[in-house]
């Protein structure tokens, strides 16, 4: 299948591949590389997620002879749906090996694993059988992608909590501030708003100063952990920083997200922490806006999250909006609470 042209275009997609720092354009970058190099009819990237419901599959692009059909970017991807009834999927799914082939050759799953967990499928449906040369290319392809996924990882991720890192949250929030946008004139669905969220560790200086920074590192860990079992897998959390965080939930609406954040503050009042015993936490919520940058967000949600500090803690407080005049535009001043 190779030859001398087609392999200079392999090696310039790669350069251009690991140039990405972007997941959703790692995907789409990925799907054209394999387009190019083998004769495919039909492309599919699937992210592997986990649901209360157990192991599943969510589709993110879908690439064929006529371009991108399907583009889901993380920001707007839906709620997964549990496996597809596709045996070949279903194997690879629960397969340690990086390709799947069909019987016939015309069929090929690669599946992409970050520190050995299964992350995403690439699904290849073939106008030709595959051929030995093709099977060495998509093992390299999927090992250079996981290579790349774990440097992104290691450079947006925080070391203590797992969790993602402060400079990676600008970022993310520019991509969600970009969808909304897309909605243009037309309001957004109530059950596809995004919603920031700042959590505040209550009294946690009294634990450095009283059990030294070792055991406050423990409780930050411990907390991340509380977070990445409570909140849903789209969902993104963040250490902002000291004992404060950021989670941004959606899309969802404001009743599930109140309910998602009572889970959690619940959980954390109820967690038996150790030496301290008991920690509450104090959260601060607010809509995102499509057109601010993020320091206006943050700021809305810091000004929640101090009246919920102020008035006793180890609650949530939700930003108001402000109320819409008679004319239909919002007021000049936000009303606060």
């Amino acid at each position: 299948m190779q030859n001398k042209t087609s392999s200079l275009e392999l090696i310039q997609s790669m350069a251009e591949l690991t140039c990405l720092t972007d997941r959703d354009d790692l995907a789409v970058s990925m799907c054209i590389t394999l387009f190019e190099m083998l004769q495919c009819s039909q492309i599919r990237f699937y992210r592997a997620v986990d649901t209360e419901r157990g192991a599943a599959l969510q589709l993110n692009v879908q690439f064929s002879e006529n371009g991108i059909s399907r583009f889901q970017p993380t920001a707007m991807a839906e709620p997964a749906e549990q496996l597809p009834a596709d045996k070949l999927l279903q194997q690879a799914v629960s397969s340690d090996g990086t390709l799947l082939v069909s019987a016939d050759s015309r069929r090929a799953v690669m599946t992409l694993r970050r520190e050995k967990q299964l992350y995403a499928l690439f699904d290849l449906c073939l106008q030709n059988n595959l051929q030995p040369v093709d099977y060495r290319m998509l093992q390299g392809l999927a090992k250079i992608y996981e290579n790349h996924l774990a440097l992104l990882d290691y450079s947006e991720t925080d070391t203590l909590t797992t969790l993602r890192n402060r400079k990676t949250l600008e970022k993310q929030f520019s991509k969600i501030t970009a969808m909304l946008q897309s909605f243009g004139t037309e309001p957004t669905p109530a059950d596809a708003e995004y919603y920031l969220v700042v959590i505040d560790i209550d009294h946690f200086k009294r634990v450095n100063d009283s059990y030294g920074h070792l055991y406050g590192d423990e409780i930050l860990l411990l907390i991340a952990q509380l977070m990445q079992r409570t909140f849903r897998s789209n969902d993104r959390l963040f250490r902002f920083g000291g004992e404060e965080f950021v989670a941004i939930l959606g899309p969802q609406s404001q009743q599930g997200v109140e309910l998602a954040l009572e889970r959690f503050r619940s959980r954390v009042e109820q967690y038996a922490f150790p030496q301290v015993k008991s920690m509450t936490v104090s959260l601060g919520v607010t809509r995102i806006r499509p057109f601010e940058v993020l320091s206006m967000t943050m700021g809305r949600s810091d000004t929640a999250l101090y009246q919920a500090k102020s008035t006793g803690r180890n609650q949530i407080v939700f930003y108001n909006e402000p109320t819409p005049t008679a004319a239909g535009d919002q007021a000049d001043d936000d009303v606060l609470f």
